[in-house]
């Protein structure tokens, strides 16, 4: 009795494991696979912290406006351990994430070890970087950490096999990664397109693998200028290659897979829709992009959630036009409602990005950069609001030119809690949750 009773608990718990990541989406929505509907997704993951990593790297991406991911190694007597170098890159939305403490191959340890390493490392990242909630992995050598384990302190954790990852991966704990550099299959500029084409096809995932930048020591150097060229390249295609950490992928993943999309109402000026997932709050903000047809008779749309502005964009296509939006599951309710203007519409029939607004750190304590793009010169105003709608702090009220700009935002005089910047210009309106923590 004992054992029937068991074998059905154990099935009943694999029951509610399965539902609580299946998607439900209600007609007409779709969800996009990746952020803005864009058909693959790439991140550049840098190991060990070599020194052309903060000297060319991410000066690189920054001019870029793109971000990446750190795999740490937190030992003191580690050589390439530079903590204010890892706080500037953190303050600029690169995620800081483990490596180790000691650089260890996993295989070799016991139980107890590989648990002091997975949680001490996690520890140091989280009281050496503000903000930081340190939620992926990088297994040293490619050689993987017990997934039990592992379960117990990360949401994702990186192999290296050379494949392209699924767009939803069978095991979040041995996402593929692709070796760049001498030793690698990434040598060229066109190594890396011939890649990004492959992910395209598939809606997949690159996952890059960098150690050294041309002659800094570090393991398989890849050349600065491949580097340049490939950035450059993902700068002209950004309608089809999204950019970004491998935290925040996998945040999009698993808020993806969870999501579930329903009208609560349809009155003749507005909708309103609830958008929900499963997971814990506290990890899974990343902003998940959904679309729907607009009804008859609407020739535009603006988008709020729990009554803040919400990224959004039309997109005009032959036979049907869309509002897409951001919105952050588990954050109130989105109203979408009737406008006359265009709006932010693509007139060839393809799915634009929704305009680029991130907060890095957040949550944060107590100082966070607001890094956002105009696609022209434009007067904007950028303002952050408390939870109940009230300005607490104007960031920025002139004109500025196109192009990527950054913002800080310190928070020491206010209370912990939930607040929201909103970026507008005359063709602009995004908004985006932040989250102090003091």
């Amino acid at each position: 009795m004992k054992a029937h009773f068991s074998l059905v608990t154990v099935l009943c718990m694999l029951l509610v494991s399965v539902s609580a990541f299946s998607q439900t989406i209600a007609e007409p929505y779709q969800v996009g696979t990746w952020q803005g509907f864009r058909a693959s997704a790439v991140t550049f993951t840098f190991d060990d912290g070599c020194a052309n990593q903060f000297a060319i790297a991410i000066p690189m991406f920054d001019e870029f406006g793109f971000k990446l991911t750190m795999f740490t190694v937190t030992s003191p007597t580690w050589p390439d351990l530079h903590w204010d170098k890892l706080q500037s890159a953190a303050q600029n939305g690169h995620e800081i994430a483990s490596h180790s403490v000691t650089h260890t191959n996993f295989s070799s340890l016991n139980d107890s070890l590989q648990t002091w390493e997975l949680k001490t490392c996690k520890e140091d990242i989280i009281a050496q970087i503000p903000g930081e909630q340190c939620i992926t992995h990088a297994y040293p050598y490619c050689a993987g950490a017990k997934k039990a384990i592992m379960q117990q302190f990360y949401e994702a954790g990186r192999v290296c096999s050379g494949s392209i990852v699924s767009k939803s991966p069978s095991d979040f704990y041995g996402i593929s990664s692709i070796i760049c550099g001498d030793l690698g299959s990434i040598k060229t500029t066109d190594n890396f397109i011939t890649r990004f084409n492959s992910a395209i096809k598939t809606k997949g995932w690159c996952v890059f693998l960098l150690h050294g930048i041309d002659g800094d020591g570090g393991y398989s150097p890849l050349s600065s200028t491949v580097l340049r060229e490939t950035l450059e390249y993902i700068n002209a295609n950004q309608n089809d290659l999204w950019i970004e950490t491998f935290g925040n992928v996998v945040r999009y993943i698993k808020e993806r897979n969870a999501l579930s999309v329903s009208e609560l109402s349809v009155q003749d000026t507005t909708i309103t829709v609830q958008v929900t997932d499963t997971l814990n709050d506290t990890i899974f903000t990343y902003p998940v992009t959904i679309r729907r047809p607009l009804p008859a008779g609407w020739a535009a749309a603006t988008v709020t959630q729990n009554g803040k502005p919400a990224a959004y964009t039309i997109i005009d296509t032959d036979t049907t036009d869309f509002v897409q939006f951001d919105a952050i599951p588990d954050s109130g309710d989105v109203v979408i409602t009737k406008n006359g203007s265009t709006g932010i519409k693509d007139h060839h029939g393809m799915a634009l990005p929704v305009p680029a607004l991130h907060v890095y750190p957040n949550p944060f304590n107590p100082s966070t950069i607001i890094n956002f793009q105009l696609p022209a010169a434009e007067h904007v105003t950028l303002k952050v609001y408390n939870i109940l709608g009230k300005e607490v702090q104007t960031l920025l009220n002139g004109s500025l030119p196109s192009g990527d700009h950054s913002i800080t935002f310190n928070a020491t005089n206010l209370e912990s809690g939930v607040y929201f910047c909103k970026l507008e210009a005359p063709n602009l309106l995004v908004s985006r949750k932040m989250l102090l923590l003091q």
